[in-house]
């Protein structure tokens, strides 16, 4: 903020909009995941996901009857993971928030169709209730779905963060090698936090197995208050992982750091700054609404305007009888030109879907940025610039 130099009075000549809501940068971000380039990588991150799914389906990683199954996702425009919602009874005992706060309960189920299903699948391991092969399915989905978006969510983090800054950013070859490079940091401070988790259940396990008789289940009654304090630190990693988990991505896009450099200053901006936090993903919720909306006409009048131009040379019945054909609903609808067009419209349909995750991934980094900020006081516009000899635009 400039002023002039006179002790009577302040006259406003600028403002300077990084130092005054630091979190403006946010909206640029959002800005950022309209880029073909993000539009792109979040395309293939999303097209990797459903096939790593959907050949989990085949190997049979958990049957239709088990939890951890994925029923009916063989669209290339849809990914449909119906999780029953049975169990064993009296599962929910173990829910403090089932009584105290009843509304948590379906706040997954209000999360977008994808971000409901993996939230689902996250859960399931960690269920006392769940067994070995639902354990297995869904640890084999979360697996997949944590290597792919530490390929392609790095890649975009790198990408985003460079625009951010001003900086000449990477195309989609030279994110994706990016993404390439570093998916084992990503994905590997992912599972060092896990291993810590499993590490540090051994004594509950032991314990466990003393539950197996009556009188190690009194002592074990007698001493679960100990138990409960313990737990209180497996959940404190709990939550550091699948919250600070967009952190650690984008810690690596803008430090190209390792997987301990992620862990580390992940844990720390989401436990010191938590309430910065939780606010910068309200911002982050708000603006996606105008940002879906735009992307939703956009795609939609490209769609349109593609047959309205067709229409001037087929002529009113005939384009009629090609979108009765699109609808399923017309004789045409078996002809192959019928269906190539719908299989395009399906293409652009997939590119709106995967414009979420871009969106993601840009906010993520951007929220990375200003949580820099607040806890170490680093600048927005610092980032770690490729190193002399490597390739990183196409």
């Amino acid at each position: 903020m400039a002023h002039d130099g006179d002790p009577s009075g302040t006259v406003v000549h600028e403002v300077r909009w990084a130092d005054a809501l630091p979190w403006w940068i946010l909206f640029r971000a959002a800005g950022a995941a309209f880029a073909p380039t993000v539009i792109l990588l979040a395309a293939l991150g999303a097209l990797a996901t459903w096939g790593g799914w959907s050949a989990a389906d085949q190997l049979g990683l958990g049957g239709e009857d088990q939890a951890a199954a994925a029923i009916a996702a063989a669209k290339a425009d849809e990914i449909a993971l119906a999780l029953p919602a049975g169990g064993v009874p009296g599962a929910d005992a173990l829910l403090p928030s089932r009584r105290a706060v009843p509304w948590l309960a379906g706040l997954a189920d209000r999360l977008p169709t994808v971000a409901a299903d993996v939230a689902h699948l996250v859960a399931i391991p960690f269920r006392p209730s769940a067994t070995l092969l639902q354990a297995a399915g869904a640890l084999a989905r979360v697996g997949w779905f944590v290597l792919v978006w530490s390929i392609f969510g790095t890649a975009i983090a790198r990408h985003v963060a460079l625009k951010l800054v001003d900086e000449d950013a990477p195309g989609v070859v030279g994110a994706t090698l990016f993404g390439s490079r570093k998916w084992t940091s990503a994905f590997g401070s992912v599972l060092f936090v896990l291993v810590g988790i499993v590490a540090l259940s051994i004594p509950g396990a032991i314990l466990g197995l003393l539950m197996r008789t009556g009188w190690g289940l009194a002592f074990a009654g007698a001493v679960w208050p100990l138990v409960l304090l313990g737990a209180v630190v497996l959940a404190i990693l709990a939550v550091g992982v699948v919250a600070g988990w967009p952190l650690m991505v984008a810690c690596i896009g803008v430090e190209r750091g390792d997987s301990f450099q992620a862990i580390s200053t992940a844990f720390s901006y989401l436990y010191q700054r938590p309430l910065h936090y939780a606010f910068y993903a309200a911002v982050a919720l708000v603006v996606a609404l105008p940002a879906l909306a735009v992307a939703g006409v956009f795609a939609d009048l490209t769609g349109t305007f593609a047959m309205w131009a067709a229409s001037f040379g087929m002529g009113h019945s005939r384009t009629a009888e090609v979108l009765q054909g699109l609808s399923a609903a017309g004789p045409a609808a078996d002809a192959w030109g019928i269906r190539a067009i719908a299989f395009w419209t399906r293409g652009l349909e997939q590119l709106l879907s995967s414009f979420g995750w871009g969106y993601f991934w840009s906010i993520a980094t951007a929220a990375y940025l200003v949580l820099r900020r607040d806890v170490d006081g680093t600048e927005l516009d610092e980032v770690v610039i490729d190193e002399p000899g490597e390739t990183s635009h196409a």
